[in-house]
């Protein structure tokens, strides 16, 4: 139970961690004078490979730039591609900052089922000393009774012997 809770924290924290904010801009026209814009904005999933990806890609796009001696887009292309590589960085950051939270999750679930186990065993060891116990008392009340109980029929008998002697006596 405790593996698929940190399998699903892990993922969880992956998924939170590992976005990207992509924004959707939309104009239209609502008459012969006026526009109307609308911005959408929304959290897209990333991994690492694909940012990578991108990064590798947006690289061979400003070589290609560079070549032809383009420099308009060699701009627009460093831009994004120093963008890229900060989304890359941001992935891989918030990967190994979930890896760590998961580790210390572990860490803290395995302290705290240590700190329960060697409760419940010091409870058991506390419910059997006190079963011993009373286990104990008992006997000992048990074998004063049975004492008791002897004595009480050790001192009938010598009764009814002496009621015996003294009737065969008096005949």
């Amino acid at each position: 139970m405790k593996k698929v809770f940190v399998i699903a924290s892990s993922a969880m924290l992956l998924t939170a961690f590992s976005c990207k904010k992509q924004e959707t801009t939309t104009i239209t026209a609502d008459g012969p004078d006026t526009l109307q814009v609308t911005t959408t904005t929304e959290n897209v999933p990333v991994d690492e490979a694909e940012a990578k990806a991108k990064v590798d890609s947006l690289q061979a796009k400003l070589d290609e730039a560079v070549k032809k001696g383009d420099k308009d887009a060699e701009a627009t292309t460093r831009k994004a591609l120093d963008d890229a590589k900060s989304a890359w960085e941001k992935t891989k950051t918030a990967a190994k900052d979930a890896a760590a939270d998961v580790k210390e999750g572990v860490g803290k679930a395995a302290d705290e089922t240590k700190a329960k186990a060697d409760k419940a065993g010091e409870d058991i060891k506390n419910a059997t000393d006190k079963a011993a116990t009373d286990v104990k008392d008992a006997s000992q009340k048990a074998a004063a009774d049975v004492k008791d109980a002897a004595k009480k029929t050790a001192g009938d008998a010598k009764e009814a012997y002496n009621k015996a002697l003294d009737k065969a006596k008096a005949k």
